[in-house]
């Protein structure tokens, strides 16, 4: 009997395990997926579930009315599970709200106080917890969600979550601005553009979420075009808006297209935008005014002095201001295009070593090892070849960690990641593979051949306003002083060098210090924090 109960209280378990897993939409690994909806300038990090029914979830898609919020995009689904995470002591320094549809207030200045999982000292985001926001049903609404901290309450980041169908841009016109008056204008009109006009105005229907539409002005005959995010007004009394486009951006003569779009990533290439709304107009410039003989003169004698004198200082200034900035962006360009050469080397470089050790496991006849190790490398790749220039440190010690335990395999090393407990691991970046050359000469030239005796230690450290990166191992060591011809190292100095030719107010300091008890590499980015 006993044997019975135990055996349906397992299978009961099974069960709500599996309905659980089943209510998300989850990774390939069967976990609930996690997107992370805080903007990347936020300090406040929030974190979206949703259904299994979720047909599409766009996670990112910042625009520039909207300096420290975003917006989300699903499609078809029905509810969300919001959470945040926040250092275990600091949660009494945070407020948060939760708006339905901009008039229904589900949450005013919360506290989140609802703990769904703390991290232990020694993990990833030591003595921090993660905070449950709440459950909401989100089926045909739009969400908004507040978050800042009470120490400076004018950073308030903003998510929109929008789960409504995207609507084609209604009851479009279109009015030239005069200086004190406005005059409608009809498709492929022709408008004489002079001191006069000011600009051009488009009105349509208000929407729910008027921040998404975003309006394009394209020259055809100088194939040149603008992409503007007006900031549109309500017109008080009626159920439209207005954003204006400025006369800077249709002064040559020659035919136009103004188009009006909403700015998604599923429309993004609006040439092809199902929902995109067209109108046509020609610009003119005005017939000139020839001058009589008279006022030739008159405006010659005065204007020609004032103009003399006035174009000698005005030319010597722009052009020592023009040449200044011109060497400016010309080094800073060029300091770009030789850091994205170095860290395209630096990935095939990392790719064939892996690839090596892949190799070696075959010829061993370490056919488990070698899956494990086609299995790390698979993730660690896409990470690799993703050209991102700056990366969180979660997701560097988690690239690190993917290429430790791959050569664990081979080695049968022991090794350490960790960080200074005051670090915003989650929202501090740094440049992408910063450590990885380093961590890779620490094993395959400090501690391979010491087997489970060899030890790699590598910490994030908060120095004041500094952060450290070392990389330390217990390997024999090297001469320091010596130039070696190892491509990954020299790679990666001249990756600092580049470094420190764009971020010269923060510069990246290389130490390195080697014996015959080991090495310890230490890179102090200055002021970073």
């Amino acid at each position: 009997m006993k044997k019975l109960i135990l055996s349906f209280s397992l299978l009961l378990f099974a069960l709500v395990a599996n309905a659980q897993k089943n209510k998300y939409l989850v990774d390939e690994y069967g976990n609930p997926m996690h997107y992370s909806i805080a903007n990347k300038f936020s300090k406040c990090n929030i974190f979206l579930v949703v259904d299994s029914g979720t047909k599409q979830v766009t996670p990112f898609e910042y625009l520039n009315n909207l300096a420290l919020g975003n917006v989300v995009l699903l499609k078809g689904a029905t509810s969300i599970e919001l959470e945040s995470r926040i250092q275990k002591d600091s949660l009494s320094f945070y407020r948060f709200s939760i708006i339905e549809n901009d008039s229904v207030i589900l949450k005013k200045d919360e506290i989140p106080t609802k703990i769904k999982y703390k991290w232990g000292k020694g993990s990833v985001l030591p003595n921090y917890v993660a905070v449950d926001l709440g459950t909401f049903n989100v089926v045909n609404k739009k969400i908004e969600v507040q978050i800042f901290r009470i120490d400076n309450k004018k950073r308030v980041n903003r998510v929109f979550i929008y789960n409504k169908p995207i609507l084609l841009p209604q009851s479009l016109s279109f009015k030239v601005l005069e200086k004190k008056i406005t005059k409608d204008i009809k498709n492929r009109a022709t408008i004489i553009v002079n001191e006069k006009v000011k600009g051009i105005r488009v009105t349509m229907k208000n929407t729910d979420f008027n921040i998404l539409y975003s309006v394009t002005v394209d020259h055809v005959d100088a194939r040149s075009s603008a992409t503007l995010e007006p900031k549109w007004k309500l017109i008080k009394g009626t159920n439209l808006v207005i954003g204006d486009i400025n006369v800077e951006n249709f002064t040559s003569s020659g035919k136009y297209e103004i188009i009006v779009y909403p700015k998604t990533r599923t429309y993004s290439y609006w040439m092809d935008n199902t929902l995109a709304r067209t109108f046509h107009f020609t610009v003119e410039k005005p017939k000139e005014n020839f001058f009589t003989s008279k006022d030739l003169w008159r405006s010659a004698i005065i204007g020609g002095f004032c103009a003399f004198i006035a174009v000698l200082i005005l030319n010597n200034r722009k052009k020592k201001a023009a040449k200044l900035l011109a060497q400016k962006s010309r080094e800073k360009e060029i300091a770009k295009l030789r850091l994205e050469s170095v860290r395209s080397q630096l990935n095939p470089h990392f790719l064939f070593n892996a690839l090596a050790g892949i190799q070696t496991l075959m010829n061993k006849n370490e056919i488990d090892n070698a899956n494990r190790y086609l299995v790390k490398f698979a993730r660690l790749t896409r990470n690799v070849l993703d050209h991102k220039e700056l990366i969180s440190l979660t997701s560097e010690k988690t690239l690190l960690d993917d290429y430790l335990q791959m050569e664990q395999l081979r080695f049968g090393f022991q090794y350490q990641i960790s960080a200074s407990p005051d670090l915003d691991v989650e929202n501090i970046e740094i440049p992408a593979m910063l450590l990885q050359p380093f961590v890779e000469n620490a094993v395959k030239h400090g501690i391979a051949e010491k087997g489970n005796d060899g030890r790699i230690e590598i910490n994030f450290i908060k120095k004041s306003t500094d952060l450290i990166l070392s990389v330390k191992d217990n390997g024999s060591g090297f001469d320091v002083a010596k130039d070696y011809t190892g491509l990954g190292l020299a790679l990666t100095k001249n990756r600092i060098s580049l470094l420190n030719s764009i971020y010269k107010e923060t510069p990246f300091l290389l130490d390195v210090k080697a014996n015959n008890e080991g090495t310890i590499i230490k890179i102090t980015l200055s002021q970073w924090l």
